[in-house]
């Protein structure tokens, strides 16, 4: 075959093969896409499900009178909207409603919250808990989604959206930590610096401000929130057993399914994972447990990391395969 013929072939061969892929991308679009369309904040999910849970003490806005989520550095600039009907508890014992639209969660029970307008009478089923996961963490785990869904694996440039957000200026470092903190300002949560934490009382829910994997690590360890077993809405280290390096990235843990014998199936949205933000799924050994490696003597970094059967790896946003093959689970730094 001559050259030119010989060339000609190749491109057709590269074009063909090109084809699967960019169908391949446009399926994967599609499914983001409809991820992001299904997407509802916390208080919209229970507009729709007629349900809603707090957690015995903590207080939010009621769903009939704002549905959004709003970051914490925007709040004082975008008040709650007064509310343009009447709110009730059924039983008062159990929550209280301010003139604001706020609801205050007094004890553990169940009850209705009742709204009526001109429009006439809506209701939602309450029930508090002691052990009812925050609002705020409900909207951490949104925010999270949120931003997966819109970037889609895009490639980021090193000074994205987040990177600008934190540092002011342009800072091209790497900005998992960073993405963290986003997320849960973005979600209406106040992160702070490790060093302005009152470690006598800390609040229920707490990030902290800190761009180095390193600092976040120390900052709950300071709290004593340093822990082996997963959570949603948890922050997740990961260690490099190559090298002992103990804090070489951290993520968001969004979904955990507890699995027997301390093994739990463990879904992660990360940030600045090839420059992007993708979401893992595995299975997580806590019975090799590393979140004492470095406190107590002698312990070292153990593999505690395994890949879903797969029979499970269908949702194809979701990434199944381990992030390398010599990284461990460091361990949980524990949000609320």
């Amino acid at each position: 075959m001559r050259r030119k013929g010989w060339v000609l072939f190749l491109a057709a061969l590269l074009l063909l093969a090109e084809i699967p892929s960019a169908a391949a991308a446009a399926d994967l679009t599609a499914y983001f896409e409809e991820a992001r369309a299904a997407l509802e904040t916390p208080a919209q999910q229970a507009l729709t499900d007629g349900v809603w849970e707090l957690r015995t003490g903590e207080s939010a806005p009621a769903p009939f009178v704002s549905t959004e989520v709003i970051p914490y550095d925007e709040q004082a600039e975008r008040p709650l909207p007064a509310p343009e009907g009447e709110l009730s508890a059924g039983d008062e014992s159990v929550l209280a409603v301010s003139e604001d639209g706020r609801v205050t969660a007094l004890s553990a029970g169940e009850t209705t919250l009742t709204y009526r307008d001109a429009n006439g009478e809506q209701v939602l089923k309450v029930t508090v808990a002691d052990d009812a996961m925050p609002q705020l963490i409900r909207n951490y785990l949104y925010v999270l989604r949120r931003e997966f869904t819109e970037v889609q694996r895009a490639r980021l440039p090193k000074y994205n959206k987040y990177a600008k957000w934190y540092y002011r200026k342009k800072n091209e470092v790497g900005w998992c930590s960073v993405f963290t903190i986003y997320c849960a300002n973005a979600a209406g949560a106040e992160p702070v610096k490790k060093g302005e934490v009152d470690l006598e009382n800390p609040p229920e829910v707490q990030f902290l401000r800190e761009g180095q994997v390193g600092n976040q690590y120390d900052g709950f360890m300071d709290m004593g929130r340093f822990a082996g077993v997963p959570k949603p809405g948890y922050l997740v280290i990961y260690a490099d057993m190559s090298n002992e390096y103990r804090t070489v990235h951290i993520g968001s843990v969004v979904e955990v399914e507890d699995r027997g014998d301390g093994v739990y199936a463990v879904t992660t949205i990360e940030g600045n994972m090839s420059n992007s933000v993708k979401s893992y799924s595995y299975l997580y050994d806590s019975k090799a447990d590393n979140h004492l490696v470095g406190v107590e003597k002698g312990l070292r970094l153990r593999s505690n990391m395994a890949e879903r059967p797969e029979a499970e790896q269908t949702d194809p946003l979701i990434q199944y395969a381990l992030h390398t093959d010599h990284w461990s689970v460091f361990g949980f730094c524990q949000t609320w």
